[in-house]
């Protein structure tokens, strides 16, 4: 380039390349250093101010590359400023990484001094190493000391790092002594005498050690103010109690049995550093318990995308922070806090179906259990319950194991879920996060029971959070509380969600996205009519066979039929006894039975059904035991001289033994005229021709 042509500005990017001993700086990098613009730089370059000056092309265009030490030597001394500030950050990040760069830096540093040594230059004077570097212990230990000292003794250590990394920097690099200082002066504000003091600190120490040596106020180890071991170890002992006892009148009760015990007890100050640094774990254990302790230990994550639509259900009842009233069907007032049971679709967190009730029962959760599967027109391969005594009722769970029955009897009740075929799994106990629906709640409390219109009634989550203003008198209706749970239950489904694999969508779009691509069992009509009946196991009555089930008699002509020492599972309905019973063997069904109902002592009429309907009955058992004769003579026909004959073969079956010793026997008169023989009637003929004729006696019988 020649003239007063403007370069490319292309020539101005770049990145710093190193070759050989010095490194190759940009013209954007060069101009930093002088306080120049670049345009200046690329001047001075066309000119051959700087020696060892080259061209590379990058960036689609030619670019400079400038030798540091072709500058002035303020402008190498505030190149090496900037380097150690970036290995400072470097080494506060990672100590083994600077470890490794100040190995290198110190090899160039031997190469640099050979070179000189090599030019005639005059010999650099090395300082001997007066201070023995410390231990492997020792140097895990002010390691240990600088991670756990404070954010600003922390940031004060980097600083003065920095200050060091940049004086050897420059110390390598040539500079004399008081350029270094009026450097240093210039850049960090600091003093010849406190360049002095930081040398001082790090002199013969490696230096993956020099940050926390320079961190202030570390005196390395120092002596402990004498204190008896067994004095400590009382003072420990009764200091880590749940009831969380302070540290000053135990100390003080220790005083008064130190001169009998022959005890020395520093002050509380050193008694108090010493609980201190006892380990948190162990603080915590000691002083707040096994749940405390255990929440120390990160919670496990859920990954969510791996469950399907509809593959896992949970269910938990929640007890709602309001007072509310009932009137029963008499005009009786009842008053009390509701409990609702709902049952959530884990994958989506879509609130499938919910029942309200004063009680948790088994009950309550089957109903909900019902309306979800109606809402949804589903049922789960898997669910996940609540470990309280109604979800592990036999109603629902009979026949599975779970913390409060871990055998399951033969004569146990086959619950709904397992006729259902759903898998059950058990929350661990007094353990809320193991219920994905726990978060779930939260709407409940302050969407529902906060509300304006139930101020009054509103009575908080625990005694210390009841407002002054709540009063039982002041209790909602309960359609008025079903109606706004209603809509802040629809408002949920539909509000957005943060929740892991939601995305930020709300669960009716993730239920409205998975479902067309997720196989779904749907319920039948009898598995929802299942949902409505409880179960128990019945003895039929000894005498005619009935089912006695809430003080009330069920009977039908095939309970007859069943036997009265065995215990059948009966379904009924606890809302309304006058519908009929299922009768189950087991989990097969069997028949409906209906309810026999009383009948007045002057009910005629009702006395003649009943006698018309025991005549029924018993003409119909007496043609059926009549049947079941013909068919037992049918299988064996027997002659009337008494010899049985299989009336397939004509084989005679009960023939006498005969004898094992014969004597022949000689006739002395003449044989009779043999008689001319009939026609021979085949036994299986014969046999046939009986049935028949028992068959016409049966349909049109003698009179």
């Amino acid at each position: 380039m020649k003239g007063n042509k403007s370069p490319n500005t292309d020539i101005n990017k770049g990145a710093t390349v190193t070759e050989g001993e010095s490194p190759r700086l940009s013209v954007d990098e060069v101009a930093e250093l002088l306080g120049a613009t670049p345009r200046t730089v690329q001047r001075y370059c066309a000119q051959g101010k700087y020696p060892g000056l080259t061209k590379t092309n990058a960036n689609g265009g030619e670019q400079y590359r400038i030798l540091l030490s072709s500058l002035p030597e303020t402008a190498q001394h505030k190149y090496h400023l900037e380097q150690a500030r970036a290995d400072a950050a470097k080494m506060a990040e990672n100590p083994d990484q600077f470890r490794a760069l100040n190995d290198e830096a110190e090899a160039l540093a031997r190469e640099q001094a050979l070179a000189d040594a090599a030019a005639g230059k005059r010999k650099r004077k090395v300082q001997p190493l007066v201070i023995e570097p410390l231990s492997q212990e020792q140097a895990e230990a002010l390691w240990d000391w600088f991670q756990r000292s404070p954010a600003g003794v922390q940031r004060e250590a980097k600083e003065n790092l920095e200050i060091m990394l940049a004086h050897q920097l420059l110390q390598q690099a040539g500079a004399r002594p008081g350029a270094i200082v009026r450097e240093l002066r210039a850049k960090y504000g600091v003093s010849e005498p406190t360049v002095w003091r930081l040398r001082e600190r790090i002199k013969g120490q490696p230096s993956h050690l020099w940050l926390p040596l320079l961190a202030p106020k570390w005196k390395g180890r120092t002596a402990m103010a004498e204190f008896t071991e067994d004095a400590w170890l009382w003072i420990k002992e009764h200091w880590g109690q749940q009831s969380k006892p302070k540290l000053k009148p135990i100390v003080d009760h220790a005083r008064q049995m130190a001169s009998a015990k022959s005890w020395v007890i520093p002050s509380i100050d050193t008694v108090r550093d010493r609980i201190d640094a006892q380990p948190r774990w162990w603080k915590v254990y000691r002083r707040e318990g096994d749940k405390a302790l255990a929440a120390l230990y990160p919670a496990m994550e859920r990954d969510y995308s791996t469950l399907a639509v509809h593959e896992l259900w949970c269910a938990d009842g929640h007890k709602a922070d309001l007072f509310c009233r009932w009137v029963e069907v008499d005009g009786k007032v009842t008053v009390g806090r509701p409990i609702v049971v709902a049952w959530m679709d884990i994958r989506s967190r879509y609130f499938l179906g919910y029942a309200v009730g004063r009680v948790e029962s088994a009950d309550l959760i089957r109903l909900a259990f019902k309306k979800a599967a109606e809402n949804a027109h589903a049922i789960p391969w898997h669910m996940l319950l609540d470990n309280g005594r109604g979800f592990a009722s036999k109603l629902l769970t009979g026949g599975i194991p779970n913390r409060y029955r871990f055998k399951v009897k033969d004569e146990d009740i086959p619950g709904i879920f397992k006729v259902m075929g759903i898998d059950v799994h058990w929350a661990t106990p007094g353990h809320g996060q193991a219920k994905p629906i726990e978060p779930g709640w939260r709407f409940v409390p302050e969407r529902v029971c906060k509300r304006a219109e139930f101020q009054g009634a509103y009575c908080g989550n625990k005694p210390d959070a009841k407002p002054e203003e709540f009063d039982s008198a002041k209790a909602v209706p309960i359609e008025q509380f079903l109606t706004a749970l209603a809509e802040e239950v629809y408002a949920h489904n539909r509000r957005a969600h943060r929740g892991d694999s939601m995305h930020g969508r709300s669960p009716y779009q993730v239920m409205e996205e998975l479902l067309p691509q997720t196989r779904v069992r749907q319920p039948t009509a009898a598995q929802l009519r299942l949902c409505l009946l409880a179960a128990e196991a019945v003895k039929p009555d000894k005498k005619d066979g009935a089912f006695w089930v809430l003080n009330n008699r069920y009977w039908t002509e095939k309970c007859a039929d069943l036997d009265a020492g065995v215990a059948y599972i009966v379904r009924f309905d606890p809302e309304d006894a006058s519908q009929p019973i299922s009768i189950y063997d087991g989990e097969a069904f069997l028949f409906d039975a209906p309810i026999v109902s009383k009948s007045g002592f002057r009910n005629q009429e009702a006395a003649k059904e009943h006698a018309r309907s025991r005549s029924r009955f018993k003409k119909s058992r007496k043609e059926q035991a009549k049947a079941m004769e013909g068919m037992d003579r049918a299988e064996r026909w027997t002659t009337e001289d008494g010899v049985t004959v299989d009336p397939e073969t004509g084989e005679i079956l009960n023939k006498p033994p005969l004898p094992k010793v014969a004597e022949l026997v000689r006739l002395q008169q003449k044989p009779a005229a043999v008689a001319e023989e009939g026609p021979t009637i085949n036994p299986g003929e014969l046999m046939r021709r009986a049935v028949e004729q028992q068959r016409k006696n049966a349909t049109n019988p003698p009179r």
